[in-house]
């Protein structure tokens, strides 16, 4: 068990996170199937990997995958195939094409499984990712103007602003010469600031070591200590552990109270600043702080249907978590792509320095070729998740797009899956794979978003033939805004600065814990017409 444990704490936090939710789900079926007896359904006759633990089975493979297993796997036993998870319980693995979009499009008949959104709303409360049916619905309506596309173009200068901050710091600290500097650190000081100020219109002041309560909250709750504790896990298997007088349960306890009651004094707050406009700020809002507008929007609808102070408090919390973890991470991984790859740094330097000041529009960045490949290429090959868990609310038939060959020889052009077993909904699969992808699939080349190939047009989507966002009612709400923010930090930070690998440190690349190093960068390299070959 020491070692699971040991294993769990290496594991970047999106990905403990993932870990806590699948040891409540798989629990949770464990034990209902344990009373009612195994379900008759597709799953045992599937085939699939053997299981590599007793106890956890292959959680660490489904959401932390390797990618040269992965691809063999999907060779092995086609798109779906068993997958041993908590204990030795199989649920299915979908990286069907036509599976996974009837799935994801069909949110209200394929909700999270109940286990998980407890994991869910004991860490978020009740926001936008732990909604289900018409709660999810009406959440998501009345967010849409925070996130809507001119709401996102006026926040580019904030997102300026806050890097040519960091850029700053980092400048004064290697003016002697190539800094060694852990990339994962700066972005996650960078993109706290960020979120604060244009999701609340507060000021965590992170970059310059600020001791904020807010932010030691946030810390407390899901930082780095927060998610290595076992006690995470061992309260997503059994939830009554979370009321054990223990330590942990302490600190996540003393967290909630204090991100329920400064998010209680903001949403006050942001509320009177209403009030006190004409209309209640329908004029003023545009470019304001996501909260703002959140709150506007929830004024608009009638009674019946308007956010709770509860639900709102909660999306400032879902807000924070995935506006600044995931962005911090899938730009340190662009970051150590680019530094992997130099001729690729260069050539994107090249076309980031050719553009005539420091304050581009949104527009302008959108403009940049070069750039939007470089982010397209490392959002397929570093998402953010790589697997996200669905199950049935009633039995269900799903279609595939091609068939698979079960166990005993037998051709399955669908699969019957029982209500309450486990679907792991892949994305790294669509991502990664060469029948999508082409035979370097697993290699970072930009130039393929010149000409993307056609076959990849049948994966589920939101943005560019990619399921990083996720697909269907339920993708990523914030998409827009991350792929804003990720272009304006990678637009300051290359135009500044060479990244380079630092030959005496060593990186652990599945977890994005990189130190690069960094030096000035000579702004006389050419800037002629450039070869976007």
């Amino acid at each position: 068990m020491q070692h699971i444990f040991e294993e769990i704490s290496s594991l970047p936090r999106s990905t403990k996170l993932a870990l806590v939710t699948a040891t409540a789900t798989s629990a949770a079926y464990l034990a209902y199937h344990h009373f009612s007896g195994p379900p008759k359904s597709s799953i045992p006759s599937l085939r699939g990997p053997p299981s590599s633990s007793l106890i956890s089975g292959n959680l660490f493979l489904i959401f932390d995958p390797d990618i040269d297993q992965l691809e063999q796997w999907l060779k092995d036993y086609g798109n779906v195939f068993a997958m041993p998870a908590l204990f030795g319980v199989k649920g299915v693995y979908l990286a069907d094409p036509k599976a996974v979009a009837y799935v994801t499009a069909r949110f209200t008949a394929f909700p999270k499984p109940p286990a998980l959104n407890f994991a869910i709303r004991r860490l978020t409360g009740p926001g936008l990712v732990a909604a289900e049916g018409d709660v999810h619905k009406r959440q998501r309506r009345i967010l849409q103007p925070s996130f809507s596309p001119a709401q996102v173009k006026q926040l580019t200068p904030a997102f300026l602003a806050k890097t040519h901050q960091l850029e700053s710091m980092l400048r004064s600290q290697c003016l002697g010469g190539p800094k060694t500097i852990n990339v994962l650190e700066s972005l996650d000081h960078l993109t706290l600031d960020i979120i604060g100020e244009t999701a609340l219109g507060y000021d965590f002041d992170s970059l310059h070591g600020s001791s904020d309560e807010l932010a030691q909250a946030f810390d407390d709750l899901l930082g780095e200590t927060a998610m290595a504790d076992p006690l995470h896990f061992i309260a997503g298997m059994f939830p009554s552990a979370a009321k054990l007088p223990l330590k942990r349960n302490q600190v996540t306890a003393n967290a909630l109270a204090v991100l329920q009651k400064m998010g209680q004094e903001l949403v006050d707050l942001k509320r009177k600043e209403l009030e006190s406009l004409p209309d209640g700020g329908a004029d003023e809002l545009l470019g304001q702080d996501l909260l703002s507008v959140l709150l506007r929007s929830n004024m608009k609808e009638v009674t019946s249907q308007m956010m709770t102070d509860e639900e709102v408090i909660a999306q400032i919390v879902t807000f924070v978590i995935a506006g600044h973890d995931t962005t911090s991470s899938s730009t340190s991984w662009t970051l150590y792509a680019l530094a992997k790859n130099p001729e690729i740094q260069r050539k994107l330097q090249e076309e980031l320095l050719a553009f005539p000041h420091d304050s581009p529009t949104l527009d302008d960045l959108n403009n940049m070729t070069y750039l939007d490949w470089v982010i397209k290429e490392s959002l397929r090959r570093h998402p953010g998740g790589h697997a996200m868990q669905r199950t049935p609310a009633n039995d269900e038939i799903i279609p595939l797009s091609e068939p698979i060959i079960d166990k005993n020889g037998k051709e399955m052009n669908e699969i019957l899956l029982k209500a309450g077993e486990t679907i792991f909904v892949s994305m790294a699969a669509f991502n990664w794979s060469t029948k999508y992808w082409g035979p370097d699939a697993h290699e970072f080349r930009p130039e393929r978003w010149a000409n993307p190939p056609e076959e990849s047009s049948v994966i589920p989507h939101v943005y560019a033939n990619l399921m990083t966002f996720f697909s269907g009612p339920r993708a990523c709400i914030g998409w827009r805004f991350a792929l804003a923010e990720t272009k304006a930090i990678l637009f300051v930070l290359l135009r500044a600065f060479d990244f380079g690998i630092d030959p005496q440190t060593t990186i652990k690349t599945k977890s994005v814990y990189v130190h690069l190093s960094i030096r000035h960068l000579n702004r006389s390299i050419e800037t002629d017409e450039l070869d976007m070959s």
